[in-house]
């Protein structure tokens, strides 16, 4: 994956590399299979960016699509993949945003693959098991905001999370304040 991830870089961009130590989490500490993610930051025709929601979340919490690397897929090939689950559109990817590693859990490691992408308009979901019951479009500092509201969770337990929102919403909250951050500096050319 290391070279991939060059390859990356050379073809869209060199990402910030950001670590986080989010210590123990009860939703990165539940038996995952997955260690890392790509997170799809989608750029409206509008210039704004797109978000969603599931119907079990709390009133109001909407966040960037994410979807989890399989066994033996590149990012790349998750990227489209999850591209397609979520929103029906081919991933046409502008830049190479950034790379989270976080920390957790005495030392175990996830990683959030991040990108920006064009966006054909609306979206339309095509795995209904992702769930996703609406969009809602934000500009970088609305970016910002969801992270707050994310951080701000109640630390009750979720079924559907098997884990609290406090840490859910602890972990959901960096790649949403690493994102705000990458848009609102210049592409390096």
């Amino acid at each position: 994956m290391h070279q991939e991830l060059q390859e990356l870089a050379v073809r869209f961009g060199k990402p910030l590399e950001i670590t986080r130590s989010l210590g123990p989490n009860s939703y990165l500490a539940v038996a995952r299979t997955r260690i890392a993610e790509v997170c799809l930051v989608y750029q409206q025709p509008t210039g704004l960016y797109l978000t969603m929601t599931k119907p079990f979340y709390p009133a109001g919490v909407y966040r960037l699509p994410t979807g989890g690397i399989l066994p033996g897929e590149s990012v790349l090939e998750a990227l489209e993949r999850e591209s397609w689950e979520e929103t029906g559109q081919t991933a046409q990817v502008l830049r190479y945003l950034a790379h989270i590693t976080y920390l957790h859990n005495e030392g175990r490691l996830f990683h959030s693959y991040v990108f920006l992408l064009a966006s054909g308009g609306h979206p339309k979901p095509q795995d209904h098991l992702e769930q996703i019951s609406d969009f809602q479009e934000v500009a970088a500092s609305g970016l910002l905001a969801i992270a707050e509201k994310l951080e701000g969770l109640p630390p009750d337990f979720s079924p559907e999370l098997k884990a609290t929102w406090a840490d859910w919403g602890q972990f959901r909250a960096v790649v949403h304040r690493v994102a705000a951050q990458t848009l609102a500096e210049p592409k390096a050319l």
